[in-house]
């Protein structure tokens, strides 16, 4: 199915959901129902079904002349408007510059499943790096690595997406971490969802926990 065709069929869905709702609100006034306790759960129903189709035509919508978006910064659903990125994909694309790092290039975004170079060729000219993207801090300086490595116990969250790998919500993870139970060690990175042995080594040297 092409995207064009997905997009279309997400539109129809949304209507025929708004459609329902209004359809069973309508039966139920007819039907003398009793009015239901508490929040108007038609008037709920109603209002997500329209959240709903907002979101399926912001996404539909395509991009102006010249418009470029930020593959680093872009939410799913603004990165789910480039051409040949439907909503797995552009889910995915959030998922991997969290976890990873950011992209680089346009060439990085071949990483994620679903982007291939045809892909990365088609949507190239509306990516926006011109911005440097979140990254590592610059390697320390010879004799003062220890005061340059980032402590997990105390650091803020922007100090912690500036470590390698390290995006928005592993750097939330890390806290939420610390807050239940303080790290003792840099390894103790590895009971935080997200954080694996590859990445544990690429911070190993970033980080520390003062005692």
């Amino acid at each position: 199915m092409s995207d064009a065709e997905t997009r279309a069929l997400g539109r129809a869905a949304a209507i025929l959901l708004v459609a329902s709702v209004v359809r069973w609100g309508w039966d139920r006034m007819g039907a003398g129902a009793v009015p239901i306790q508490g929040p108007d759960e038609s008037a709920h129903l109603l209002q997500k079904s329209r959240a709903l189709a907002e979101d399926h035509a912001e996404r539909a919508r395509p991009l102006g002349p010249g418009q470029r978006i930020d593959p680093n910064r872009a939410s799913a659903r603004e990165l789910d408007r480039l051409p040949g990125i439907g909503a797995t994909t552009a889910q995915a694309l959030v998922a991997s510059r969290e976890r990873d790092g950011p992209f680089r290039r346009p060439d990085d975004l071949t990483r994620v499943r679903g982007v291939g170079v045809a892909t990365v060729a088609r949507i190239r000219d509306r990516l926006d790096f011109e911005v440097p993207p979140p990254g590592p801090s610059p390697a320390p300086s010879a004799g003062k690595g220890a005061e340059a490595r980032v402590d997990l116990n105390r650091a803020r969250l922007e100090e912690l997406q500036a470590l390698p790998g390290i995006g928005p919500a592993l750097a939330r993870r890390i806290v939420q971490a610390r807050t239940a139970r303080p790290f003792t060690g840099p390894d103790d990175l590895l009971r935080v969802p997200g954080i694996g042995p590859a990445t544990m080594e690429r911070l190993r040297t970033r980080v520390k926990v003062r005692p």
